[in-house]
């Protein structure tokens, strides 16, 4: 199919240019119900993505691109017809000129398969969660997914780059039934190798965070705490607080932040250092075909540069450094009993994080936490958080421990000083 589409696309002399994305996903799906296996399924699917890039304008100083997906086997005219269409589309696109990736020969990077049969791998990580069961706590439904996608993208340039990857995702929801009621929450893993110690501990957390949730009640008279954030909700902190530090953001004028220039001023805390890496060493290109090393936005509390595509890399005129998927984080001084030892709020879940760094604005939305008063431990609920984001990033203080997910690299959590309750 790749050959077909790109014969096509050197048919058309209104093309410029052109990248080819082929997906191959083979997905092992199985799917628990009051802790018993319902439904297995096997999913294979292979999908082509394909953007068509269009010089025009005086001296061609305007190129647009378009996109569009072939999920099956297209005749000749259908396909040179979508090809036609891309540039049509393409004419109406006045992005400033920029060129692709130029190739640098044909690679391929694969991580090594789980000698495992991927069902008995889903057994044995759901089996895992459900040992952690109680008579009350207990897994209403879990869905397991393990899925290995090879991901090959071919440009015009002569990029033909290939990665070859696997992950596992489950998806559960315990529940905790009271005489009152039944609550539940919903819980996402994500692992990149199998490890049934770590499974055993996020099982052991989710039961009890469900039976957390069932005592929790509202929070009064605590006008401001300290706040602990771990998990997702530190990795997003951290994906909110350099978002506007890549080179699109840049070029838009989304930040004023200068190389050099202060994230923290007047640190108080623990210094911030920030950066991307690799999920592994076969995520080794982006979607573009810019290969990858890792690259850091911030080092002791400065930014020390920016990342991003190829396209606003050139606009910029800095070298492109690729878009990531995976963020990492230095690690800090303080162990996570320490942080606990004085009296605060540990968020269990929040709706999401949100900084606003020229308002001054950080808070969020809780669904879950436990408050800890110097001597009991009480889980509430339905209240916000808010507060000045740059006294927080003076204060901030990072977890001693950290965490290896596929996502993120770093501190398992952080501590947000003096926080406003609402």
């Amino acid at each position: 199919m790749i050959k077909q589409i790109v014969t096509a696309l050197k048919a058309n002399p209104s093309v410029s240019g052109w990248l080819v994305n082929e997906t191959v996903t083979v997905s092992s799906q199985v799917f628990y119900v009051m802790q018993k296996k319902e439904t297995t399924r096997r999913v294979e699917t292979r999908e082509y993505q394909v953007t068509v890039y269009h010089r025009h304008g005086e001296q061609n100083a305007f190129v647009g691109s378009s996109m569009f997906a072939v999920s099956r086997k297209l005749t000749k005219a259908e396909l040179a017809r979508k090809i036609e269409e891309a540039v049509f589309a393409a004419r109406f696109v006045k992005n400033k000129a920029f060129d692709l990736v130029k190739g640098a020969g044909k690679r391929t990077w694969k991580e090594k398969p789980e000698t495992a049969d991927p069902y008995v791998i889903l057994d044995d990580i759901a089996n895992t969660f459900f040992a952690a069961a109680t008579p009350v706590s207990r897994f209403n439904a879990l869905e397991a997914f393990h899925a290995r996608q090879t991901i090959r993208i071919l440009n015009s340039e002569g990029v033909d780059f290939t990665k070859t990857q696997s992950k596992i995702d489950i998806e559960a929801i315990p529940s905790h039934d009271g005489p009152e009621r039944k609550v539940e929450l919903i819980r996402m893993f994500t692992y990149k190798t199998v490890d049934l110690d770590l499974v055993k501990k996020d099982a052991a957390v989710a039961i009890a965070d469900v039976a957390l949730r069932y005592d929790a009640r509202k929070l009064e008279n605590v006008p401001k705490a300290d706040v602990i954030l771990a998990g997702d909700d530190v990795e997003d902190f951290l994906r909110e607080l350099i978002g506007d530090f890549s080179y699109d953001g840049v070029y838009r004028k989304s930040t004023d932040k200068k190389i050099g220039d202060a994230i923290q001023s007047e640190i108080q805390g623990d210094a911030l250092s920030i950066g991307w890496t690799l999920s592994s060493k076969a995520d080794a290109f982006d979607r573009d075909g810019v290969m990858l090393a890792p690259v850091r936005v911030v080092e002791a509390g400065k930014l020390v540069g920016y990342y991003g595509s190829n396209q606003y890399a050139q606009y910029l005129g800095l070298q492109p450094v690729g878009v990531f998927g995976t963020i990492e984080a230095a690690a800090g001084k303080t162990t996570i009993a320490r942080m606990k030892a004085k009296p605060h709020l540990e968020i269990i879940a929040l709706s999401g994080i949100q900084i606003d760094i020229y308002s001054g604005y950080i808070g969020g939305e809780v669904r879950l936490a436990v408050w800890f008063d110097g001597k009991n431990r009480i889980p509430v609920s339905g209240f916000s958080f808010s507060g000045n984001i740059d006294k927080a990033l003076s204060d901030l203080v990072l977890s001693k421990e950290t965490v290896q997910g596929v996502r993120y690299h770093g501190p398992k959590c952080i501590l947000l000083k003096g926080m406003d309750v609402l």
